[in-house]
C-alpha cells in the first residue's frame, strides 16, 4: 500500500476542480473527543470534500482549526459538517496516512 504524508493529505484536500468546487476523496479516520472523553470509532468516507473558505454568516465563530489542527469535511451529498483531526487519518485516497 502506498504511504502518504499528512501535510501532502492536508495539500491534497484543498485542491480544487476546474469550476472551482473542492475535489472529493476518500478518507477513513478514528474519532477522539477529549471533552466528552468518547472516540474510538473509525469513520470511512467515500466521497468526503474539505469545507472551508469565507463564510456567508455574519457571526462566524473562530473554531481555531489552526490551534486544535482540526478541519472540516462532509459527505459530498450532505450538509452534516465533521470535524478531525488529521493526525488521526488512517487512509486517503486508498493510501495509508504516515506523520
Amino acid at each position: 500500500m502506498e504511504i502518504i504524508r499528512v501535510a501532502d493529505m492536508l495539500n491534497e484536500m484543498m485542491e480544487r476542480e476546474e469550476n472551482g468546487q473542492f475535489k472529493p476523496f476518500e478518507i477513513e479516520f478514528v474519532t477522539c473527543n477529549l471533552r466528552n472523553n468518547t472516540g474510538g470509532e473509525i469513520i470511512t468516507l467515500d466521497r468526503a470534500v474539505f469545507v472551508g473558505g469565507p463564510s456567508d454568516r455574519k457571526t462566524a465563530r473562530n473554531p481555531n482549526h489552526g490551534r486544535n489542527f482540526t478541519r472540516n469535511i462532509r459527505h459530498q451529498d450532505s450538509d452534516r459538517i465533521i470535524t478531525f483531526h488529521p493526525l488521526l487519518a488512517r487512509k486517503f485516497n486508498g493510501k495509508q496516512v504516515a506523520q
